[in-house]
This record gives C-alpha cells, structure tokens and sequence, in this order.
C-alpha cells in the first residue's frame, strides 16, 4: 500500500506531497552568489630572492620539482589583514544568513534583509579600503620599500657570508626595485577592488519540464527546422533527461540541506548549551554568558526558520519566554527542559501538516 498522509480529509500521496512542499519551499528565498576580488598583492618567491645557492644543476632543478617557498606580500602586512579580515567578514556573514545548496547559497526571504543590510556595510568597507590604498600609496610604498631594505641586508649576508663588509647602496637599490616595480599603479590597484552580489532564482523542476513539453510541442508544429541539426537535437535531449532524472536528487539534496541541516544545527547548538548548563554550579539561575548565547541562537533560528517548523518554535518561544525573566526568577531547570526537549526532536525529520499542496508556487 503507497505511504499517504490526510490533508483535510483528503488522501495524498506522501512522497508528492514532500515533493511538492519541496518545490514550494524553493521559492521562498534566493541563491546569492558574492564575488570578492582585488590585486592579491603577492609574488612568487624564488630561492635567488633569499639568497639560497644550489651546489649544482640537479640540486636546483631538485629544489623547483620538490619544493615551493610560497608567495612574498607586495604590501605591508597590517594593510593586507584589514583587507583580507572583511573579505572573511563577507563569507562568514553570507554563511550565518544561508543554507548552502547544489545551487549555491539560499537565503530565505526572512533573513535576506538582515544578511543585505550587514553585507552593505562591508561593501562599503571594502570600498573605502580600496579608497585608503589610493589616498595612502605613496606612504604604502615608502614603507614597503623600507621593509624590503632589511630583507636585502639578510640576503647580502647569505650571499656574502664571510665579508666584512655592509650591502652596497646599489645592491639595496636593486633588490628593492626589484620588488616594488611589481607594484601596479594606484589606479590600477582601485581599479581591482570588486565586490558584488548576484542573486539568482531556484530553477524549479516542475517548471523546466513544463518548458520541455512546450518546446517540444514547438519543434512538433515547425517539423523541426533545417538549422537544428541532429547533433544539437540529442544534444538537448539528453540534457532534458539527465534534469529530469535528477529532479527528485534535487529535491532531496535542497531538504537536506536547508530543513535537515537546520534541525541538526538547532539540536547541535542546544546540546553545546545544555552540556555547559548541567556542568554548571547547582545554582538555579544560569549566568549571563549563556542567556545571551541562546538569545543569539533563537534570533539567527527565527529568521532561517523559512520553512515554518512549528515544533521547533514552540519550543524556542518557551525558551524564550524563560529567559526574558529577571535573574532569580528564571527558572534553570525548565531552561534545561526545553533544550533536551529541542535536541531530541532536532534529530528528527521534520514534515509540514500545515501545507497545501494546491496553493501552488508563490511568485517572487
């Protein structure tokens, strides 16, 4: 007998019944791609840039085949980590408002205006970087050359171990040349600085294969035109039904990553909590650290929480609603309760009893 569930008195069956919720879910956000690049700032070190000698050939063609020294910064390290501290801002940022998908990042409409306000800020951050590198780069480039001075010195000793004498002020000159005409122009370096967001929508299953039997009544009508040759027509079709059979991997890949996932991260972050929380002194408040890390968790779970996982918010608002207590009222073991409560059914599958299929999809 198929697997069905009752929806209003009417028998559906179970597996389309997830399939279309599925799809449904699909369009209640958007997958964001976020695209961060700039000059990287960097140059391959050579074994010559330190200094290193090889014996012979062989011992230097060995050293190329087995051994890489990595890169050299072309700009001081301090500005480098600001830089590269806000592009790590934006991927983590992107992470905390995102379920990763077989799409890319799918952020729920509910946390796109938290995830777009705080990526601004970094935009403009990131902007205002490439600004400072502008306003700044002679000062960049005289501190640069400075550093790469004291690098030539420590080179000319490997070079040169048994002279007494200090590094000509030409060999200091040209091994700093060397390193700073690797530096582009100030206008260049701006130029570089890109940082954009593109949004795309899940491209629905049902809808595609719609687009397929239109266009293959199409092809139908017109007897296939002379230009659409055999080659291309294969071509399309085996594309068509490599989608198709792929549509409920699909489906199953997107639940598991954003309803399942979800759940598993929920019971994951109680259960870091409630092992801390039972550790903790027999005190029956709890302290301030832990108040405000569960806060934190149910805002950023309110706003991933697209797909409407009654269980889990019921439970999330009576833990809320304990917490908001003034200290010494709250109560521990009732916090302690709704979290073991949280981590058993986070392991469970969640499926919506409020759904309805012949809603249809929501247009974006």
């Amino acid at each position: 007998m198929a697997n069905t569930v009752n929806i209003n008195g009417m028998e559906i069956d179970a597996d389309q019944y997830r399939n279309d919720w599925a799809l449904a879910l699909m369009s209640q956000g958007v997958i964001i791609r976020l695209s961060v690049s700039r000059w990287r700032a960097k140059m391959k070190l050579t074994p010559q840039m330190l200094g290193l000698k090889f014996i012979d050939e062989e011992s230097s063609e060995f050293m190329k085949g087995y051994v890489k020294l990595g890169d050299q910064k072309l700009l001081p390290p301090t500005v480098l980590r600001e830089i590269e501290n806000l592009e790590r801002r934006a991927r983590i940022t992107l992470v905390a408002y995102s379920f990763n998908t077989v799409w890319g990042r799918f952020v729920p409409f509910t946390a796109f205006e938290d995830w777009e306000r705080e990526n601004k800020i970094i935009h403009d951050d990131f902007i205002a970087q490439a600004l400072a590198l502008d306003n700044q780069y002679d000062e960049i480039i005289n501190a640069v050359k400075s550093d790469y001075k004291n690098m030539a010195r420590d080179v000319w000793s490997r070079l040169y171990p048994n002279s007494k004498d200090n590094p000509t002020q030409s060999y200091i000159e040209n091994f700093v040349s060397a390193i700073v005409e690797k530096v582009p122009a100030r206008e260049e370096i701006v130029a570089s600085f890109k940082y954009n967001s593109t949004y795309f929508i899940i491209p629905m299953p049902s809808f595609i294969e719609e687009d397929m039997a239109r266009a293959q009544d199409i092809r139908r009508a017109s007897q296939m035109k002379e230009f659409d040759s055999e080659l291309e027509r294969d071509t399309k079709r085996r594309i068509q039904e490599e989608y198709v059979h792929k549509k409920q991997e699909l489906i199953d890949g997107f639940l598991e990553s954003t309803v399942s996932s979800m759940r598993t991260h929920v019971s994951e972050l109680c259960n870091g909590v409630l092992k801390s929380l039972v550790q903790q002194s027999k005190s029956n408040d709890i302290t301030s650290r832990h108040t405000n890390k569960l806060k934190s968790m149910i805002k950023k779970i309110k706003l991933l929480n697209f797909y409407n996982d009654d269980e889990i918010s019921g439970l999330l608002n009576g833990l809320e609603i304990e917490l908001d207590k003034f200290k010494g009222e709250r109560n521990k073991d009732v916090i302690v309760g709704k979290l073991r409560e949280i981590v058993e059914i986070g392991k469970k599958e969640y499926t919506p009893s409020n759904f309805n299929p012949a809603v249809g999809y929501l247009e974006v």
